[in-house]
């Protein structure tokens, strides 16, 4: 190889990217560079014997398997995924295009596991929800009763957008609100027009079902700072994290008694890619 891996990586890091409205932010930053160096060192044996094979071509399964070693989350799974599918989408860009050009176009594309069967958004042995088990979780999130210190409304928000593509009765990439990008929402404004209130979310082709839950969710959400911020917070008023997004989901699909057995293993990535009616 060419390329020494750590400047491969910082070479990408540094350059625009299409992820982040041209680069990435530090957050980004911080879980993509030892994702894609451990993808390269630890999956593809560069800093050994290199293999030039699952270098140029990675495989599906090859980053399966390297993923389920490298983070214990399925969110995290996941994430490494995404981290290394975009370094490969760079990596295959021509050199006058910003890239090296060191792999084949379509390389990225090809690392993107099929829906259905057994891989869900790239996380290993996730089932996909069925378009009935959608409409029970999303019977469980209207009849929620929340706990002593956490009311329902915040869960049925949550439990909504995840389902904002079946709602919408569609599905596609353009139609999927990942958890990271649920517990990312931040209100940017806030009008007044009379007896109503209205707040600037970006809510990606969020439903109307979504919508009302969000409104429902807003007078009770935990925030000195009622107008900015992060739109999902904890009772203490901190950002919420994907992890407790996961944690919100199980804990809701378990009230129905046809979900109680899929709830412990349930994944957010797999409510957001499952099937729409």
């Amino acid at each position: 190889m060419d390329h020494d891996v750590t400047a491969l990586v910082e070479e990408w890091l540094a350059g625009p990217n299409s992820e982040a409205n041209g680069y990435f932010g530090y957050q980004a930053l911080e879980h993509y560079r030892p994702a894609v160096l451990h993808w390269l060192t630890v999956g593809c044996r560069l800093d050994g014997s290199p293999d030039p094979d699952l270098y140029l071509q990675p495989t599906p399964m090859a980053l399966q398997n390297w993923a389920i070693g490298y983070a214990g989350a399925a969110r995290s799974r996941d994430a490494a995924c995404g981290a290394v599918r975009s370094f490969y989408r760079w990596a295959e860009t021509p050199a006058v295009g910003g890239g090296p050009g060191l792999v084949p176009p379509g390389t990225a594309k090809s690392l993107q596991f099929q829906r259905g069967g057994n891989f869900a958004a790239g996380l290993p042995g996730r089932e996909l929800l069925t378009p009935d088990q959608c409409r029970w979780l999303a019977q469980a999130a209207d009849r929620y009763p929340g706990t002593r210190r956490e009311g329902p409304h915040r869960a049925r928000a949550l439990v909504y957008l995840c389902l904002n593509h079946y709602l919408w009765g569609r599905h596609s990439d353009d139609d999927v609100l990942r958890p990271g990008q649920i517990t990312a929402m931040r209100l940017s404004g806030r009008h007044q027009e009379q007896h109503r209130t209205t707040w600037d979310v970006p809510q990606k082709n969020a439903s109307s079902d979504a919508t009302r839950a969000i409104d429902e969710y807003l007078p009770h959400r935990a925030t000195a700072l009622p107008d900015t911020g992060h739109l999902f917070t904890t009772v203490n008023g901190r950002p919420l994290e994907p992890q407790s997004l996961i944690r919100i989901l199980r804990t809701v699909a378990a009230t129905h008694p046809d979900l109680e057995e899929t709830a412990p293993k349930l994944s957010a990535d797999a409510v957001t890619h499952s099937p729409a009616t």
